[in-house]
């Protein structure tokens, strides 16, 4: 059992959820107000560490049509940068259609 951090990356707000041990339920979500990449990772870095997150989930925003632009790239170095910090693994989630689906489940 461990607890996943899910991030949805902003250039300058950061929003993080933390699920339960079981891995499916969200036990608690916050915003991070932080625009440099460097100091966001190190704060995730430690929130994650104190909440005992074994794996951080990253969105990647792809194109409806799958392809890969400008933010998807961002999202991807950040994800490099995230690891090399956070030292737990950090495993990019396609965004396409997630707010549809989450309306849709609500």
């Amino acid at each position: 059992m461990m607890r996943i951090m899910a991030i949805d990356y902003g250039d300058q707000r950061t929003g993080l959820a933390v699920s339960d041990l079981l891995g499916m339920l969200c036990g608690e979500a916050w915003t991070v107000t932080e625009w440099n990449p460097e100091r966001l990772a190190e704060q995730i870095s430690r929130e994650a560490k104190s909440r005992e997150v074994g794996t951080l989930v990253l969105g990647l925003p792809k194109n409806m049509d799958g392809t890969e632009g400008s933010r998807a790239n961002k999202s991807r170095r950040f994800a490099q940068r995230l690891a090399n910090t956070a030292g737990v693994p950090v495993v990019l989630w396609d965004e396409r259609r997630t707010t549809i689906d989450a309306h849709h489940i609500l």
